[in-house]
């Protein structure tokens, strides 16, 4: 399954792919800015800290399951 970032938007929630992700833009405390590929950008109602967290906790599964992978290979 592809995994998504769930980010809060003032519309409702925006599920981002990480790979599609290229910078967390913090506007103040309890707002953000998601800069993603091809220029789009995401306003998010939510610290910049938080998306962040959940973007390297995202990076670290991956790559324990890429470690998984190689061992039973």
């Amino acid at each position: 399954m592809i995994p998504f970032i769930i980010v809060k938007t003032k519309a409702g929630f925006a599920y981002l792919r990480p790979e599609h992700i290229v910078a967390v833009n913090a506007i103040d405390s309890a707002e953000c800015l998601v800069l993603m590929t091809d220029g789009v950008t995401i306003a998010a109602i939510e610290p910049a800290e938080d998306v962040v967290a959940r973007l390297e906790a995202e990076a670290r599964d991956e790559d324990e399951a890429a470690e998984i992978i190689k061992e039973r290979k």
